[in-house]
């Protein structure tokens, strides 16, 4: 009889990893163990192995977490055929970002998946989440992805859109790489396991801020981001325009930031699409003052990425060239040209 592939369970905590106690509240489980054997149905298709790491709400999970998941695969990347990390919805797509930019060059799948409603519950879907999260893994995929639902998302492309659907996850500006229904279809895009070396970056600079542009956003609150931070993200009105004349412009800001040698990546606010920075002249004057384009990039994507890119280089032209580069499929090919 076949092995069954093995497979590594890295439990983070969230909404899937607790049940219902005998007085009614909801509580952890006491082990990814029990997690595992609240589903059963896993250890039909995989030979389930386990790894815990620290269970907290995925609201406090910063980015030294993101590294201690990374290094977890990559120290028992050998061991085992494939990877599922349960982890709470609210930030999973930062998770996969991060894990996508670090991960890179992947030749076997590492999946996220959680629930909306706790393993236990009436109506809950943990149990289906788990199980897909499962045959995921030992499917010919070889890229960090989001299962939920019935989709399968890459992970650079994935946000979280309703608080309410059990299809909570989306995929930005792209199709999801793969659904489940019947049967499991994975796309032609998707990367498959070829023989590829893991190639790990585990480099973070966390002092990187995200902000929304708003009517009225006084550019002193920006200009103190820019001095207490290594690199901003500024979520820009339609194709990525933000002020730019005027007591409460920003263009001056984003000049002084370059200058100083801080990064300023302006992005969208709308959830589909890329930014157009020289569509229009509030736009384009920001854009000749030194900010750097999203592109079609996910904010979440947007964000991790700079935090992985100033972790490896401070200096400008280069974090520029690193962020219009597409090194897991977080930028359109079409755009990445474009965008140059």
């Amino acid at each position: 009889m076949p092995a069954f592939p093995r497979i590594l369970h890295i439990a983070t905590g969230g909404t899937i990893a607790m049940a219902k106690g005998p007085d009614g509240s909801m509580a952890p489980f006491q082990s990814a163990t029990d997690l595992v054997a609240a589903v059963p149905e896993v250890q039909e298709i995989a030979d389930v192995h386990m790894e815990t790491l620290p269970e907290i709400d995925s609201s406090n999970i910063f980015p030294e977490y993101w590294l201690q998941i990374a290094r977890v695969i990559a120290n028992r990347y050998h061991e085992f055929d494939g990877f599922v990390i349960t982890h709470g919805t609210d930030t999973m797509a930062y998770t996969a970002s991060a894990l996508a930019f670090m991960l890179q060059e992947l030749d076997k799948p590492v999946v996220l998946t959680g629930s909306q409603i706790a393993l236990g519950v009436i109506g809950s879907d943990g149990r289906r989440n788990m199980v897909n999260a499962f045959r995921v893994a030992t499917s010919d995929c070889a890229e960090v992805v989001i299962v939920f639902g019935s989709s399968i998302i890459r992970g650079v492309r994935a946000r979280k859109i309703s608080a309410f659907a059990m299809e909570a996850f989306e995929s930005i500006n792209e199709n999801a790489i793969g659904e489940i229904g019947i049967s499991m279809r994975i796309s032609r895009r998707a990367l498959r396991r070829t023989g590829r070396r893991l190639l790990f970056t585990p480099t973070l600079e966390p002092a990187v801020a995200l902000i929304s542009a708003y009517p009225g956003l006084d550019p002193a609150l920006v200009e103190h981001v820019v001095h207490t931070h290594k690199g901003v993200v500024i979520l820009g009105f339609g194709t990525g325009n933000i002020p730019s004349e005027g007591p409460r412009g920003l263009r001056e800001v984003v000049r002084g930031a370059t200058a100083a040698g801080v990064p300023v990546i302006v992005g969208t606010q709308c959830v589909l699409g890329s930014t157009n920075m020289g569509l229009y002249r509030v736009g384009k004057e920001v854009l000749e003052a030194g900010a750097i384009p999203s592109v079609d990039m996910t904010p979440e994507a947007t964000l991790v990425k700079l935090m992985w890119v100033l972790g490896q280089t401070r200096e400008l032209e280069r974090v520029s060239s690193m962020m219009l580069k597409s090194y897991v499929g977080e930028i359109a090919p079409c755009y990445e040209i474009m965008e140059r």
